[in-house]
């Protein structure tokens, strides 16, 4: 199963080749998002995630990029690269035994080819990326908890062994927005969103808010090299969504060889989620930070709401 990651990134990679002149005029980004529950002081559900995050304009002829979609008549289509870790506990992580009734353990990690299709003109954000990779021991969540604990003198997660099993991850992902009020000042912006595949299966529905000094949300990633662009940002945004879910394999196994010892069986999935964040995104030139609380509402029947901190640093170059 590594070699079989190896290769798919191997095959992510032929795609960054040498640019063409005219593609040096767009600008190019590297993101790095950390998630961590810490910053709520719990150690539970959504634990750990890690998603970085690489974008440049050669990045079009990936011939995978050929599954992603585009507005019509918009220059500004950024083509990335993205690896993501995420990490699932159950409630308490000092069972030895499994927890029946609460979330299994379980872990994934992905590459991801994603499109970001944008008209400042229309106020639309079209993005749409296809996942590939691996759910299981071979993500090695267990092995990075354990170690992360060890190395802060804390208490060894126990439980690990009875993880949802390994099995493929095949995912297509789809988000619409909308700007409903723009000033120079305010956002306000609408969303729709579908995933479909191995992972995950489910719809969403949701709004942005954006105010302070800030660029423009549909004309780039908020940093840029052009003159046009302001030097020094500050703003605060919250969002908000409601999601109807069909099918989350971090509880209920993947769905090619779904031989789990434990799994949330159907009839115990919250079929409704409501998931809020705020924060507040201070950048300078092609620099940024920001930070994100993120609240959801109970995603099995008897579960806990559960929250956890975002950190994203951005470059632009």
């Amino acid at each position: 199963m590594r070699r079989k990651l190896i290769s798919l990134f191997i095959l992510f990679s032929f795609a960054v080749r040498a640019q063409k002149p005219d593609s040096l005029k767009q600008d190019h980004y590297f993101r790095l998002n950390y998630d961590n529950d810490f910053f709520s002081a719990t150690d539970r559900y959504y634990t750990q995630g890690i998603l970085a995050e690489l974008i440049l304009p050669g990045l079009k002829r990936n011939p995978i990029s050929r599954t992603l979609f585009k507005l019509k008549n918009t220059s500004q289509n950024y083509y990335g690269l993205a690896f993501e870790q995420d990490c699932f506990t159950p409630v308490s992580i000092q069972h030895n035994t499994i927890y029946y009734g609460e979330r299994p353990f379980a872990a994934t990690m992905f590459l991801s080819n994603f499109l970001v299709s944008m008209s400042e003109e229309k106020k639309q954000r079209l993005t749409t990326s296809l996942d590939l990779g691996v759910m299981g021991p071979c993500a090695v969540c267990e092995e990075e908890q354990k170690g992360i604990h060890k190395a802060l003198h804390n208490i060894q997660p126990l439980g690990w062994q009875f993880q949802i099993a390994t099995d493929y991850i095949v995912n297509y992902r789809a988000k619409f927005e909308q700007g409903l009020y723009t000033t120079k000042y305010f956002e306000f912006v609408g969303s729709t969103e579908a995933r479909v595949g191995t992972l995950y299966d489910d719809v969403s529905l949701g709004i942005l808010l954006r105010a302070g000094f800030m660029n423009g949300y549909f004309k780039n990633f908020g940093l840029t090299k052009q003159s046009s662009g302001k030097k020094f940002q500050l703003y605060v945004y919250a969002n908000a969504n409601v999601r109807a879910v069909a099918y989350n394999a971090t509880m209920q196994g993947g769905m090619f060889e779904n031989n789990s010892i434990y799994t949330i069986n159907s009839k115990n999935l919250q079929r409704d989620i409501f998931m809020g964040s705020v924060g507040v995104v201070g950048a300078f030139k092609r620099f940024s930070l920001e930070y994100t609380k993120v609240y959801i509402s109970p995603e099995f029947h008897n579960g806990l709401d559960h929250g956890w901190g975002h950190v994203v640093i951005t470059t632009c170059f």
